[in-house]
């Protein structure tokens, strides 16, 4: 395949109430345009935002003991399961859904009927 594409994005921004400045570069084996490369790295960061960042910090992933086998994959399915269901119900914040249904098995299971 080799080498096709290098692209250097420059993000500009607020981070914790300071200005930011970053230059990226990726590497790419793809022929794309501007525009393209645009979408594709947009669409990894939705995911990476919406996905892994809430599996991390939400719910605490990346802090998990279980390291054996199959259960940490299995683990992060059912978390994904969750997350989804929390987003389908209509929780757009699932730190305050985890509030909201905690000890309430009646609610947790008005979520999967």
């Amino acid at each position: 395949m080799g080498i096709k594409s290098l692209i250097q994005v420059s993000r500009t921004g607020t981070r914790a109430d300071k200005p930011s400045h970053q230059v990226v570069c990726y590497i790419s084996s793809l022929i794309h345009t501007a525009q393209e490369f645009t979408y594709d790295i947009r669409s990894h960061w939705c995911i990476e935002n919406c996905l892994h960042w809430v599996k991390d910090v939400v719910f605490q992933e990346n802090d998990s003991k279980i390291r054996m086998g199959n259960a940490p994959a299995n683990l992060s399915l059912l978390r994904a399961i969750a997350l989804n269901i929390l987003r389908r119900n209509g929780h757009a914040s699932i730190t305050t859904a985890q509030r909201f249904l905690s000890h309430d098995l009646d609610k947790l299971l008005a979520l999967v009927e």
